[in-house]
């Protein structure tokens, strides 16, 4: 056996023996040092945790200038200097002390705090496993300075010479705690963990001068700013100001400024949907999913937007006591927050009347309203017959028999390049086939236009759902579906009518659920889908949308299915006449090139 394996054979011996003996059972208790570094660990586990409670104390003294230096990502040192109101020598010398603290003196304290920091563990902690260095003043000249060390008993202080406001500098993080030290990652690593930190708290506090510097080179310099101006330019570097708005929202008990981007703005990730309650960054996955619930329909399917809500709730309303870095809060009234920032958004969205099209010509960015393409769009009450008379005939046209079209109509050039279908001329647009089995192809008005079938459709359905049109018919064998919940069971019991306009009948038999008729342009396999949206539970005031769109997307043509010119033809004239030329997922129905788009792709225009 190699000597390793003995090694731990030997190991898990001796374990095993000590565990059947009994001795590794008795109760005792800790010596303090021992027990100090356990409950610092909870708190700081790296320089991150560090700086992090450094910078709330800091904000919370009032300070409008902070500076952090760091050296070896903060292991090494870390140094916070702000112009806060600062300490006397008798608050210096408890500050270090287990559970000091000048936010709370009692109990119900807790239910009423407006500070950031408050448990009075950040400093003793740092004490715990770091050199820490602490100059504070609250007038100029007229400082103090306390050094403390790991398992070093009382922390001295002394007279110094200093500024108002407080210099904390933290040494050699974990020196004398390497279990903990063996696991901080590369200087790079904790740095970037640092300038996260650091960015977090920056963007909370827009008033509030910051500057980060790490190996003595400047990292991040944030002068005050307006909320929106702070957010792009200490996370969203790059993005144009013009394509950002700052809301607000309010309702009992919160009020919020919300920094929303235009659709024509979005990421592939979420990295950029970010939640603030009361200055703290923290992890609420209601507020979270509010926001991205507010842009559906305006941003295509794998796309996120761009949306920092930054929440201000009453104290009673929100206990951050439920997690030793403060990451978490529990909300009395999270389901008014999240309709409020819901509502604020999507009347922002509501507003914009510019829609983006995507056209491939670097540095320009087209807009529906202002480009040739709007007019090739007819308005006015003819648009729904139009919508009507193509919906009639795309469901004429089977799509497991259309490969050749040679039973829907004939196809007859004319002289003005126009053609007829069943002997009825189309209007506007020259239709060239279908490409890539989803994208039908015709010209109109000097463009080339590469329509998706299946989001057009979409669409198309989506907006008789929402208008009423939605014929329901009688499923042969009703759907059976048992709630998972009270509350569930509830849920459908009260938005059971909303579902009859949609098209979808459910009857209510003792604690079960019969799905009796849904709408007849879902195949009869997929009726049964409702049920796995009614699981989610969405916004009662999104549901009809979502029940339509979710209806419209699996009742549309599909990728791979092949119209006949006739129903090409009528899918075309239909999406010509829309108001609103994306599907309800936010997706845009089409590309549109123009002559110059084309020429310049090919290099005859430079």
């Amino acid at each position: 056996m190699p000597r390793d394996d003995n090694v731990a054979t030997a190991v898990y011996t001796v374990c095993m023996e000590s565990s059947r003996t009994g001795s590794a059972t008795r109760i005792h208790v800790l010596a303090p040092e021992v027990a100090k570094r356990i409950a610092a660990g909870e708190v700081i586990d790296r320089p991150a945790a560090a700086l992090r409670e450094l910078l709330d104390n800091a904000l919370d003294s009032g300070a409008r200038n902070i500076v952090v230096e760091m050296e070896g990502g903060g292991t090494e040192s870390l140094r916070v200097v702000d112009d806060g109101s600062g300490m006397g020598k008798d608050d210096l010398t408890l500050s270090v002390l287990p559970h000091a603290t000048s936010k709370i003196g009692t109990l119900d304290d807790l239910s009423s705090l407006s500070t950031l920091g408050f448990r009075g563990e950040a400093l003793s902690s740092i004490a715990a496993v770091a050199n820490l260095e602490i100059v504070s003043a609250t007038a100029d000249d007229n400082a103090w300075k306390l050094e403390s060390s790991p398992g070093g008993g009382d922390a001295p202080v002394s007279p110094w010479r200093g500024s108002s406001g407080t210099a904390v500098t933290v040494r050699d993080l974990f020196a004398s705690f390497p279990a903990r030290k063996k696991f901080m990652k590369r200087a790079a690593a904790e740095a970037t963990a640092c300038k996260a930190v650091f960015v977090d708290k920056a963007l909370a506090f827009p008033a509030v001068s910051f500057r980060l510097v790490s190996g003595g080179k400047p990292l991040l310099i944030l002068g005050p700013d307006s909320l929106a101006g702070r957010v792009l330019s200490a996370t969203a570097t790059g993005q144009s100001p013009e394509l950002f708005r700052e809301l607000v929202a309010s309702g009992t008990g919160f009020g919020a400024r919300i920094v929303a981007g235009l659709p024509a703005v979005y990421r592939t990730d979420r990295r950029h949907i970010q939640v603030f309650v009361n200055g703290r960054r923290v992890q609420e996955y209601g507020i979270t999913q509010a926001l991205e619930y507010a842009y559906r329909g305006a941003l295509p399917g794998g796309a996120w937007p761009f949306a920092w809500a930054f929440v201000q709730v009453d104290p009673e309303y929100a206990d951050f006591n439920i997690h030793p870095a403060k990451k978490e809060v529990r909300l009395k009234n999270l389901d008014e927050i999240r309709a409020g920032l819901i509502r604020a958004i999507r009347d922002y969205l509501a507003g914009q009347t510019k829609r983006a099209v995507a056209f491939p010509n670097p540095g320009r960015e087209w807009f529906a309203d202002e480009s040739p393409a709007a007019t090739a769009m007819p308005a006015g009450p003819s648009s729904r017959d139009a919508i009507a008379d193509a919906v009639l005939a795309i469901r004429n046209s089977n799509p497991a028999r259309l490969s050749t079209g040679r039973d829907a109509g004939t196809r007859t050039g004319d002289s003005d390049g126009r053609f007829r279908v069943a002997g009825q001329a189309t209007e506007r647009f020259r239709y060239i086939g279908r490409t890539l089995g989803v994208f039908l192809a015709f010209e109109s008005d000097d463009e080339f236009i590469l329509l998706d079938q299946h989001a057009a459709h979409e669409r198309i359905l989506y907006d008789e759902i929402m208008a009423g049109r939605a014929v329901s018919q009688e499923l042969l064998v009703p759907i059976v579906y048992e709630p998972e919940s009270d509350s569930e069971n509830e849920y459908i019991a009260l938005h059971a009518g909303e579902l009859l306009s949609a098209g979808f009948r459910l009857v209510r038999e003792g604690r079960s659920w019969m799905l009796e008729a849904a709408p007849a342009m879902l195949p009869e396999a997929m009726t049964g889908a409702i049920f796995e949206l009614l699981r989610s539970r969405p916004d009662p005031a999104e549901l009809l949308r979502e029940t339509a769109a979710q209806a419209a997307c699996r009742a549309a043509v599909k990728d791979g299915d092949e119209l006949d010119e006739s129903g090409a033809v009528a899918l075309i004239r239909a999406a010509m006449a829309m108001p609103e030329p994306r599907c309800p997922h936010g997706r845009p129905i089409w590309l549109r090139l123009s002559r110059d788009d084309l020429y310049r792709a090919v290099r005859r225009l430079v």
